[in-house]
């Protein structure tokens, strides 16, 4: 009989890998409710425009990587390729936008048609923040913040680079500078850096080309085209990050991959990355350009595929398997859903031989396994065993259960 693996790029999360996942989840949602952020889930499709209009239409993901289709009616819809654009449109369809500020958080698959690697895939996941109707540099602290947050609580420890890429009045100058520097060396760029230079020259920075990094390594620096009030912006995010303790580095080359960016953009890198964990940046032109009022707007999005091989497991073992040296399974059941309600993880082994239940601990990497049998029950304790340790002490139940 024919078997079925998960298509190309794709596949199923479970065991150990499945605890990263949901451990990724735990952490930042914890975390953006501490911040203020709400949740919002939003289409895995969506049309197609909603793409092609902010992403970019000369961008690798628009032109190589999304997943389109037509339904039963003709309508063009694609899988959603990133996380901002559909909570910007969920915002302003919902009435969300008002009152401002308003903060939102998402978590879920993205699609892009990539080719097949260790950290990325074509079904990826992602967790995000967006926070809108703040043009000060507080949002952008917020959002950098919460993600350096984030990443900590996950036992990361990661570089922040940072950089403005200017309002739309100081960067048609620079793009004017780009233009120029990139035009002398376009025989050595590749065929879609000339695509970008034609719709939008700032984006060749973002070459993943060796070549053409080596030779736009030169080019012009977009901070040294900061209008005032830009600069002075940038200012402001970078003191205050100095205030809070995240330390940063600068990168006048970052641009970021999506058109809809402007002003400060970052990227977060951990020991161990090949490429970036976390990233992002303002958009305050995207609330407008999809039909909403003029709505500043910072957020940033964490890939859950490139932080879960890059986290410490071993602390998160599963607490108590509860075995039996002769107890009632009921008593058992009782006891158990009492560790439960103090929180902790306790599953009954169905083992009937406590040797038995013992290796199904060890096997299942259990902290603690604990044991109950007749002298147990008559006198109200349990045998706590170290699973690691090969230790075990007698506790009376209650002493056990206050000690959780």
């Amino acid at each position: 009989m024919k078997t079925y693996n998960a298509p190309k790029g794709t596949r199923d999360i479970a065991g150990e890998e499945a605890a990263r996942f949901s451990r990724v989840s735990r952490i930042f949602e914890e975390s953006a409710r501490l911040y203020g952020y709400g949740l919002i889930n939003t289409p895995i499709f969506e049309d197609t425009a909603l793409f092609e209009r902010t992403i970019g239409g000369a961008s690798d993901i628009v032109q190589k990587q999304m997943y389109t289709f037509l339904d039963k009616a003709d309508r063009s819809l694609t899988l959603r390729p990133e996380g901002t654009a559909p909570v910007a449109r969920a915002a302003i369809a919902g009435g969300l936008l008002r009152p401002l500020p308003c903060r939102l958080y998402y978590s879920g698959a993205m699609f892009r048609y990539e080719k097949p690697q260790k950290d990325r895939k074509r079904q990826f996941f992602q967790v995000g923040a967006e926070y809108f109707g703040d043009k000060s540099a507080f949002a952008d602290l917020e959002v950098i913040s919460l993600c350096s947050t984030v990443l900590k609580k996950l036992g990361l420890d990661c570089e922040l680079k940072l950089n403005s890429i200017g309002c739309s009045k100081c960067r048609s100058g620079y793009e004017k500078k780009l233009t120029a520097f990139a035009e002398k060396k376009i025989d050595g760029l590749c065929d879609d850096c000339g695509e970008r230079l034609r719709v939008n020259p700032l984006r060749i920075l973002d070459c993943k080309v060796e070549s053409c990094k080596k030779i736009l390594a030169e080019a012009p620096d977009v901070s040294e085209a900061l209008c005032p009030e830009c600069a002075d912006n940038f200012g402001q995010i970078k003191q205050g990050l100095r205030d809070r303790k995240i330390r940063f580095n600068e990168d006048v080359k970052l641009v970021r991959g999506l058109d809809y960016y402007n002003g400060c953009v970052f990227e977060f890198y951990a020991q161990g990355a090949r490429d970036a964990v976390a990233a992002g940046g303002r958009y305050d032109g995207l609330v407008k350009l999809l039909g909403g009022e003029d709505v500043p707007a910072a957020g940033f999005a964490i890939g859950v595929d490139r932080v879960m091989p890059l986290i410490d497991f071993s602390a998160d073992k599963p607490d108590y398997m509860l075995v039996s040296a002769g107890a009632p399974m009921d008593a058992l059941a009782a006891f158990a859903d009492e560790i439960r309600d103090a929180g902790k993880v306790c599953v009954i082994s169905s083992k009937p031989k406590l040797k038995n239940a013992l290796k199904e601990a060890s096997a299942a990497s259990f902290r603690f396994a604990l044991i109950m049998g007749e002298d147990e029950i008559k006198n109200m304790t349990v045998s706590v065993r170290d699973m690691e340790k090969g230790e075990q002490k007698t506790l009376s139940r209650k002493e056990f259960l206050e000690r959780l």
